[in-house]
């Protein structure tokens, strides 16, 4: 299945583009190249593309944006301040819904065509889909805390732009690839399709896919949510057991 999967996107690729004439104002075929990704012990994370085609439009100018987007999750994040000549972390501020994961392409940067509401309206800025459940300090700004949101995760690597990272074919054909790292978590992610016509949302197409523990990997996670403290004796077992054996193996004779 892995070597033919190629060759089934070529194919839908082909099949999508061919009617182009035919389409009608706003038509907009996606699909995902991976809609599943499984892992294994040997996880380094995953690469998928999403491809599609599109009506053209006559001269308007289109463009498309593709957004993955993982589960949300909560995220509390503290302001450095100065004391007694250290540095400490206070002030924290929670947050529910942060997307865990967050990953935009588009043909150009989205600034360029679409208003600032616009963006936080339907979600292209991971800031304003973070929900603050938590009150700011009165000397701060609510905004510099979801700005430090965003910069921590793009740090960890969590949150991805990429403003010219969707290839656009004259033909309406487009494809977005993108590498989710080993570091995102497990679960449904969202994953949705904008097209643009002068600046004005025409369609969006929705999908989804799930990443998943299977195996080995599954069995240690889910007994270490399921019974945790058993879990940790049985881990301090075994690094035990470990440490007994190897130094038996490599003891002095």
């Amino acid at each position: 299945m892995t070597v033919l999967r190629p060759l089934l996107v070529a194919i839908l690729l082909a099949c999508l583009a061919a009617p182009a004439l035919a389409q009608r104002p706003g038509d907009l075929a996606a699909g995902i190249t991976e809609e599943e990704v499984a892992v294994t012990s040997d996880y380094q994370g995953a690469r998928l593309t999403v491809f599609g085609v599109h009506w053209r439009g006559g001269r308007a100018k289109s463009d498309v944006v593709v957004l993955l987007r993982g589960p949300g999750e909560e995220e509390i994040v503290r302001r450095k301040r100065r004391v007694l000549g250290l540095w400490i972390d206070s002030d924290p501020v929670r947050f529910s819904e942060a997307p865990s994961f967050f990953a935009l392409a588009s043909t150009r940067p989205i600034g360029t065509f679409l208003s600032a509401s616009t963006i936080a309206n339907l979600g292209l800025d991971p800031g304003a889909l973070a929900r603050l459940e938590s009150s700011t300090p009165a000397d701060s700004d609510p905004a510099a805390y979801r700005r430090a949101l965003v910069r921590l995760k793009r740090a960890e690597g969590l949150y991805r732009e990429s403003a010219y990272g969707l290839n656009l074919e004259e033909d309406g054909a487009f494809k977005a690839p993108f590498m989710i790292p080993a570091n995102a978590p497990v679960g449904a992610y969202s994953v949705d399709v904008f097209l643009f016509r002068n600046g004005r949302l025409v369609q969006q197409k929705p999908g989804e896919i799930v990443i998943s523990r299977i195996g080995v990997e599954k069995t240690i996670h889910t007994a270490a949510h399921t019974w945790p403290l058993l879990y940790g004796i049985a881990t301090v077992l075994f690094a035990l057991a470990a440490g007994y054996l190897a130094a038996f193996a490599f003891r002095r004779r």
